[in-house]
């Protein structure tokens, strides 16, 4: 019998990657590993303008994913817009997110669509896209609850939350509490990392480690310096995986900033390795592993709250090290297994 084919869509802007790219990446890995013959296929997200979002939903639209190479393919995973668009009669939905600017980020400072006309046409549009594509799906998923109650929220849409295991799953290790806290990501608007960069002002003990790069990161340097905290504010730059996995097992603790993510690798990283979680109450999906005074601290999306809550947890090694193990034990129980059955069934395959 021969190997079931199948295509994980995905969409890719060219010189930035993150977590929704690793995460395609690791979903084709474990395909291929449970005897799938699969494969990524992209297409670049046009977005010089607004109108140009609408041209890539065309391209997937009018692309045949049915048969490539002179071969049938038996399936097709899409994962966000406009890869929704994709024709197949075995269309599986496994949502990382859909154009969060015309959603849950319109009308607030991370989204860059304004109340004119033309831009409320292509809200529309990208709405009804979304609800013809994803209709058209055999089954969704989610890839948290957070963004499973977007969906019915702005779509109408049902879908399961459809958990998995952080890229790294493996190779995390504790190397015990160091002298510093953790900040890893994207640096721009909504993933906020001024907030914890604020909270050193408020915590006079350790240092902040930023790993990441983006269109922020020179306003954030100066943001340090005017607070007096530069010389306790490391901006590390892009990281590879063992720099990351040996920043993360040295860490006193992790914090996470981000406004309504949508699921959030970090948290899950963060027990991985043995550590604990600083977070925010509108941190969105990462509130689905952390919870207030079990995994880790949540509190208000201000500095002064942060700089309090992170010198509790600075000097508490026995309530750190009980929140990591009970982070851990939920980490633990996330399966690569069940995700590429439960979407290889939803295929019929």
């Amino acid at each position: 019998m021969s190997r079931p084919r199948v295509l994980v869509a995905s969409v890719h802007t060219p010189f930035l990657s993150g977590g929704a790219e690793r995460h395609v990446e690791r979903l084709t890995d474990e395909l291929a590993a449970r005897g799938v013959d699969a494969e990524k296929v992209t297409l670049p997200l046009f977005d010089r303008t607004h109108g140009d979002l609408v041209k890539s939903a065309l391209a997937w639209r009018l692309g045949d994913f049915t048969r490539f190479a002179g071969r049938h393919i038996d399936a097709i995973v899409v994962t966000r817009f406009p890869s929704f668009l994709a024709r197949h009669p075995r269309k599986v939905a496994w949502v990382i997110h859909q154009h969060r600017p015309v959603y849950d980020q319109y009308a607030t400072p991370y989204s860059d669509f304004d109340a004119s006309p033309a831009d409320l046409e292509i809200r529309r549009m990208i709405h009804r896209m979304d609800v013809r594509g994803l209709s058209e799906a055999r089954r969704v998923f989610a890839n948290s609850r957070n963004v499973a109650d977007r969906l019915a929220r702005y779509s109408g849409i049902a879908s399961e939350p459809l958990y998995h295991p952080p890229p790294l799953a493996g190779r995390y290790r504790d190397d015990g509490a160091g002298e510093y806290v953790l900040w890893v990501g994207r640096l721009e608007r909504w993933k906020r990392p001024g907030l914890a960069i604020g909270a050193l002002a408020h915590a006079p003990e350790g240092r902040l480690k930023i790993v990441g790069d983006g269109p922020d990161r020179e306003a954030l340097e100066r943001y340090a310096r005017s607070l007096g905290v530069a010389t306790r504010c490391d901006f590390l730059g892009r990281a590879g995986d063992e720099e990351v996995l040996g920043l993360f097992a040295g860490a006193r603790f992790v914090i996470v900033t981000a406004a309504d993510e949508d699921y959030g690798y970090v948290p899950l990283e963060a027990f991985s390795s043995g550590k604990a979680v600083l977070t925010v109450r509108d941190a969105g999906g990462p509130l689905e592993f952390v919870r207030d005074g079990e995994t880790g601290i949540v509190t208000e999306p201000e500095t002064a709250a942060l700089g309090v809550a992170w010198t509790a947890l600075w000097n508490r090694p026995a309530e750190r090290m009980a929140m990591a193990r009970a982070g851990r034990g939920r980490v633990e129980q996330l399966s690569w297994e069940d995700v590429v059955q439960k979407l290889l069934g939803a295929a019929g395959l």
